[in-house]
């Protein structure tokens, strides 16, 4: 049976002191940032490398701009910023940069029963639809020059655009993107790497979490998980469970 760390869930309420060192840190708790959309999926991969860092329990802090969770970041009110953050040199100039702990395609899709695009040469001067928490507008530009990105929060919106006439694709992660009206090129225009971030005077937390990330991706290549049994097998478990407790009220009659 998994056993996870301990959450405390967080907004902007954190009073570290600055400069925690990582002994702090396994003495109290690992007191991570993480954006509000992301909380729920990060979770799990947060309480695995707390586990792995031999860290009791652990803090999310929840923040919706990361400006300011990175402002509390170099104020050492949190001790790291785990939320799909894509690696970049500009990160790199002010902050500690976790080795990948995933990595995005950033790709193409055009409606289903488009008949119009057939190659991604025919989305230069088009309207296209982009999720901004997956790829911005400038980058866009920089594929096709005469396009014109439009940005929309959620998939649906972006697939309402393209119903509307008003764009002809949608630029996000692949896994966003699968969709069953839609239909995704095979081109990738990008692959993003996934990295934490940490304050600079951090680098021995730095170290032990790559450490940690390392132990665990050495673990998942030993003991791939079958997606298409886990659901079966946890289903046996949990019927062979309900078997046990009917026994025991038997028995206790």
């Amino acid at each position: 049976m998994r056993i996870y760390a301990f959450v405390l869930v967080i907004i902007f309420t954190a009073a570290l002191s600055h400069g925690r060192n990582f002994a702090s840190i396994r003495k109290d708790a690992f007191t991570v940032g993480v954006s509000k959309s992301d909380s729920a999926a990060e979770c799990d991969f947060i309480a695995d490398i707390t586990a792995k860092m031999k860290i009791p329990r652990f803090r999310l802090v929840v923040f919706e701009n990361s400006n300011a969770a990175q402002k509390l970041l170099l104020e050492g009110k949190i001790d790291a910023m785990i939320s799909k953050i894509t690696h970049s040199q500009r990160l790199e100039a002010s902050f500690l940069v976790s080795a990948p702990y995933a990595k995005t395609e950033i790709a193409v899709a055009i409606l289903a029963k488009n008949s119009e695009i057939w190659t991604l040469a025919d989305l230069n001067g088009k309207g296209i639809a982009f999720i901004p928490k997956e790829i911005s507008g400038e980058q866009i530009k920089e594929f096709w020059q005469n396009s014109k990105p439009i940005a929309a929060p959620t998939l649906r919106e972006a697939i309402k655009l393209l119903q509307k006439g008003e764009a002809s694709a949608i630029i996000a992660n692949k896994e966003t993107l699968k969709e069953p009206a839609l239909k995704i090129f095979p081109n990738t225009l990008a692959e993003n790497n996934t990295v934490a971030l940490f304050a600079p005077k951090s680098q021995t937390l730095q170290e032990e979490f790559n450490k940690a990330l390392n132990a665990l991706n050495t673990k998942n290549s030993e003991n791939p998980v079958n997606s298409e049994n886990s659901g079966s097998d946890r289903r046996e478990r949990i019927l062979q469970l309900l078997n046990e407790l009917q026994k025991e009220i038997k028995e206790l009659k």
